[in-house]
């Protein structure tokens, strides 16, 4: 048991690490406000008694269903809103503590995998829209599934936690299928398809539900171009910023050349993997960029608006704040370039990683709290007090109750029966 307990103590605390600076960025406004599908879908819906397998938009989201089941169950009414918020942030604490556990296999140096555990939250773009709400919840299941497919179980019992986990991860995000290709890591191991099988059978499952209840199409034409430059000037900006400026004034500096730059990190971090690591590092060196190349590409081509036709925007277009897309392509660049960091080993290698590593904090603290938050643009969510009051006027009726964007269709149903 104390061996088990020293195991488990880093992964605990970067657990509750990450939570609590995910919780910091959600500005004190925020947190007791609603976010769109959090509040209509999700909430509403475990209110009305709607399954977990209920899926919106295309595809499952089991695990968004799950917490606000927990939550209208276990919650009083007046605190839904905080409640998701803390449920939101805590999921993201234990899907970066399990990061740690995943990566011990693929990297050698605990503080490396300290910092690419903590990628999630870090990312600058992820203040944005992401981080606190649990519509966004699904990119992080993707991000755990990756390393899961990656990692190789030491146990039976180790391989069938995983398998649940990624399950979980698969049912409530459909582009796991872009993992696909990674199969073909380490295919002769059996242990490791334990886990893979768990979360190909989600991925089955998400395919059936998508072709069964299929999502609508906002613009079906999109150009290869588009998403290509789409990808150099949100995706890598993702890692810098949470705005656009930062494209933007590579955009009026050189022109469209000008986002090239975006790319030199990642492709340095890429060469250095190639070339100095071993077959675990250029595991990853293709890994990472070509998921966050899958992830961007799925994303823009299945969820595309007129708007997004990135080669023909100036400067002032890209100056605009990143998409959230651009967040759950951006984590796994981050990752790429803090997994370089795995090579450093004499004493000049570990003072230029060591400046690596106060850049890469140094912007994601500066970008912390996002510029602009779409949610604080909502109403606050009632007090319990004041959800009484409201049904005072309604005794046997029900509350339609506004949520951030702040206009229709957007809010989330409470029957005064519930309110007590």
């Amino acid at each position: 048991m104390p061996t088990l307990l020293r195991r488990a103590a880093v992964p605990l605390a970067l657990g509750v690490l990450a939570a609590a600076y995910a919780w910091w960025r959600v500005p004190v406004a925020a947190r007791d406000r609603l976010w769109a599908e959090d509040g209509r879908n999700f909430l509403s819906g475990s209110i009305a008694g709607v399954p977990v397998w209920k899926p919106y938009a295309g595809y499952l989201h089991v695990l968004p269903r799950l917490l606000t089941d927990a939550i209208t169950t276990l919650v009083p009414v007046g605190s839904y809103a905080v409640a998701v918020t803390a449920a939101s942030v805590g999921v993201l604490g234990l899907v970066c503590a399990l990061t740690y556990v995943l990566t011990a296999d693929l990297l050698d140096q605990r503080w490396v995998r300290v910092l690419v555990s903590l990628a999630p939250v870090l990312l600058p773009s992820g203040g944005v829209e992401v981080i606190g709400n649990l519509a966004n919840l699904h990119g992080y299941c993707l991000w755990l599934a990756f390393w899961i497919v990656l990692h190789r179980p030491t146990t039976r019992r180790a391989a069938a936690l995983w398998a649940v986990l990624g399950l979980l991860a698969a049912l409530t995000e459909i582009v796991v299928l872009v993992l696909a290709p990674l199969l073909v890591v380490g295919w002769r191991d059996r242990l490791r398809w334990i886990p893979r099988a768990a979360i190909l059978a989600g991925g089955i499952a998400q395919f059936v539900v998508s072709r069964l209840d299929p999502r609508r199409v906002h613009d079906p034409h999109w150009s290869p171009i588009d998403v290509v430059t789409g990808f150099v000037g949100q995706a890598c900006s993702a890692v810098w910023t949470d705005t656009g400026q930062l494209a933007s004034r590579l955009y009026e500096t050189a022109g469209p050349f000008g986002l090239i730059l975006l790319l030199v990190p990642p492709l340095l971090a890429i060469t250095l993997l190639l070339w100095r690591g071993d077959r675990r590092h250029r595991t990853l060196a293709v890994a990472l960029p070509v998921t966050a190349v899958l992830v961007w590409s799925v994303s823009i081509i299945v969820n595309q608006h007129a708007w997004m036709d990135f080669a023909s925007w100036n400067g002032e277009l890209w100056e605009h704040s990143l998409v959230r897309y651009a967040t759950t392509g951006g984590v796994y660049l981050l990752a790429l370039l803090l997994c370089a960091l795995d090579l450093a080993r004499g004493r000049l290698q570990q003072v230029v990683a060591g400046g690596v590593v106060v850049v890469v904090l140094g912007t994601a603290l500066a970008s912390a709290h996002a510029v602009v938050l779409p949610r604080e643009r909502g109403l606050p969510w009632p007090s319990q007090q004041g959800l009484v009051a409201r049904c005072a006027k309604v005794p046997d009726g029900t509350l339609r109750i506004p949520i951030a964007p702040h206009a229709p269709p957007w809010w989330t149903t409470v029957p005064c029966s519930l309110v007590g």
